[in-house]
């Protein structure tokens, strides 16, 4: 939590500063007020974010933050901590503020790696995502695949055409099963809200260690 308002508050400083690539607004004879939209976005991510999962922890806890400022939030989200990592959405929680960060940080401090998703990880069970990375001015192909919730599920370059394979087969297959995060996509909510309709809807639901998986069917009959 301190990491994200400490990036918050480096975005502010980011502002003022526009990107190499910003145009002139056509017809005008100056670019204008200089602004850095994509430290706008960032701080906007933050805010809702911050705000959604203290909406939870109010509607599922019983207490509300004292102060609605970003700096309010934190410290709030800080208090009870212990309490959310013990919820079921607790993982959700954790993982989105993480992914929070890391979204900043390539506002703060971009580097030269092209990240882009291949799909669901196909080991086991696993509900993560497949991530692979192309450094500037390297190959096109990655050297490596990772998973994002387990790091030991990673395929080498080698092991590219086995890994399509077995993505393409899982996609064709259709798991009966969602994840939170796939049931926000669908649905168009936050994360924090997808816990709130599935009490709300009683969904059908199954656990997979410590993240739960909702039924598809559920989801979709909800959504119709």
């Amino acid at each position: 939590m301190s990491a994200i308002q400490d990036l918050y508050r480096t975005c502010e400083v980011l502002l003022a500063t526009a990107p190499p690539d910003a145009e002139r607004v056509s017809g005008s004879r100056s670019f204008g007020i200089k602004l850095n939209t994509a430290a706008v976005d960032a701080r906007d991510l933050v805010r809702t974010r911050l705000r959604s999962w203290s909406e939870f922890v109010k509607a599922e806890h019983g207490c509300a933050p004292s102060n609605p400022s970003v700096t309010g939030l934190v410290s709030f989200l800080r208090r009870h901590a212990d309490w959310l990592c013990r919820h079921e959405a607790g993982v959700d929680a954790v993982g989105e503020m993480a992914e929070t960060a890391r979204a900043i940080r390539r506002i703060v401090d971009p580097t030269r790696v092209r990240r882009f998703s291949v799909g669901r990880c196909v080991t086991g069970d696993c509900q993560g995502s497949l991530v692979a990375a192309v450094q500037a001015n390297a190959e096109l192909l990655p050297g490596e695949v990772r998973c994002d919730v387990d790091p030991e599920h990673v395929w080498t370059s080698y092991q590219w055409r086995e890994l399509d394979r077995q993505v393409s087969q899982r996609q064709q297959t259709g798991l009966p099963w969602l994840t939170p995060r796939q049931v926000a996509d669908l649905c168009q909510t936050s994360m924090s809200n997808v816990y709130r309709l599935a009490s709300e809807k009683s969904w059908r639901r199954r656990t997979n260690g410590r993240r739960v998986l909702y039924a598809k069917a559920d989801v979709l009959a909800s959504v119709s």
